[in-house]
């Protein structure tokens, strides 16, 4: 580990001498610091887009998959396909957004977004067949990845005070996190009403009159009074993208990101299967993943609360720690006498945490190589991190097929979350 630090201390201690000599003094970048009134406020806004546009996409795709596929009368491989077009449109958005953001005003990006993820769906509504309908969500999937957590994160970076970021990242994914409680619910029961159809129309109509009026009034950068300006610029000097590339702290943060997505999706997409294995009923499974949402909607405040007096390094070595520890009691899920009490302890535990890279890690990259491209960065890192989670479930479901039993597959992914213990460990800040 020792040796891993001079490595990356040497490589890029160049780059982190310059910007130091750069620096302003602390004084300058207070007085630049945007209005935290109207910080909050955009961050509550961009929340609201968050929970409309992610809870009627994201968390909704399923609920399409059995009535698309008797409708237009196709398997349900082809019907899975739609989903997997979205997903991965989205993730190569993902890089370009940012590279926008910190070249444009992030008002027409983001709008422009929202714009494209209501067209998809309305062209959905009317597709005759999977083809065009699997084409129309890619579509929609670019919007969705112009307009949602890489330019919320990157917009509340450059609002917010750094000791309020964390809190106000945590935010953005509350919002996401509820709707994913309130949608897939309420849409189901339209879907059985009203036809698919139709329900994607209500969600392009949804977006259109929630999210483009909110991002059309909130989505722009903050104002630096006239005196300060200078300090602000500086503020947001860091190092140019090829130069990033090419220091291993940012690639640590990159594996970091990885390893924990793979971890986390693979648990999450396939728990509900997972309980019903160990002798839940559906029923009760859906509920104990209802659970894991409730406990990341409270995590998301808690840490970011934390992140306010604690170092981001520091609160997720701690809280993955605790997500191990949780995914380990998954293992007595099926205990006759300690299966409860195991499965509580697992929803609170690791419920609470398996969000938490997603929170934190755009503080560790500031930490690492300063603000400045920070859109790019973070989008090059979710396109490498998004890209490789789609193995997560993947490996989850050929374990399960090949061993019969889910522990193995639990046991990896204990496994790729315990090895990310040493990127975070070597994360570093770029300035004193």
């Amino acid at each position: 580990m020792a040796r891993m630090q001079q490595t990356a201390v040497a490589l890029d201690g160049a780059a982190l001498a310059e910007a130091a000599e750069n620096r302003p003094a602390p004084q300058a970048v207070a007085a630049a610091l945007p209005d935290q009134r109207q910080a909050w406020l955009l961050v509550a806004g961009l929340a609201v887009v968050l929970c409309v546009i992610f809870g009627t996409t994201i968390s909704a795709l399923g609920l399409f998959t059995l009535p698309i596929t008797a409708d237009l009368h196709c398997s349900h491989e082809q019907a899975a396909r739609f989903a997997t077009a979205f997903m991965l449109s989205m993730t190569l958005s993902m890089p370009l957004a940012g590279w926008l953001l910190d070249r444009l005003a992030p008002r027409p990006v983001m709008t422009a977004g929202s714009v494209l993820a209501a067209l998809g769906y309305l062209l959905a509504a009317g597709s005759p067949d999977i083809d065009r309908l699997t084409l129309a969500l890619a579509l929609a999937g670019i919007g969705v990845g112009a307009s949602t957590y890489v330019p919320a994160m990157t917009l509340a970076s450059r609002w917010m005070a750094p000791a309020r970021q964390g809190l106000a990242f945590g935010i953005l994914l509350a919002g996401a996190a509820i709707g994913g409680v309130i949608f897939p619910t309420l849409l189901t029961r339209l879907i059985g009403e009203l036809g698919w159809r139709s329900v994607m129309q209500l969600i392009a109509g949804l977006i259109l009159l929630v999210c483009v009026p909110l991002l059309l009034w909130l989505a722009r950068l903050p104002e630096a009074p006239a005196a300060a300006s200078r300090h602000a610029a500086e503020a947001l000097a860091g190092h140019a993208i090829g130069q990033v590339l090419r220091m291993p702290r940012y690639w640590l943060w990159i594996v970091m990101q990885l390893l924990l997505t793979m971890s986390g999706v693979g648990i999450y997409i396939s728990l509900v299967s997972c309980l019903v294995a160990a002798g839940y009923s559906a029923q009760a499974a859906s509920s104990w993943y209802a659970g894991v949402g409730a406990a990341s909607l409270a995590g998301n405040f808690l840490f970011g609360a934390l992140s306010q007096r604690l170092c981001a390094r520091s609160i997720l070595l701690c809280g993955n720690a605790i997500g191990i520890a949780g995914l380990l009691c998954l293992l007595l899920a099926q205990h006759p006498a300690w299966g409860l009490v195991a499965l509580a302890v697992f929803t609170l535990s690791w419920g609470t945490t398996f969000n938490l890279v997603n929170q934190l890690a755009p503080l560790l990259l500031v930490e690492a190589v300063g603000q400045r491209n920070f859109g790019s960065l973070l989008g090059i890192g979710n396109l490498l991190g998004g890209l490789g989670a789609a193995f997560g479930p993947a490996a989850v479901g050929y374990l399960v097929d090949t061993t019969g039993s889910y522990a193995p597959a639990l046991l990896l992914c204990a496994a790729l979350a315990a090895a990310a213990t040493l990127p975070i460990a070597l994360q570093q800040r770029a300035v004193a």
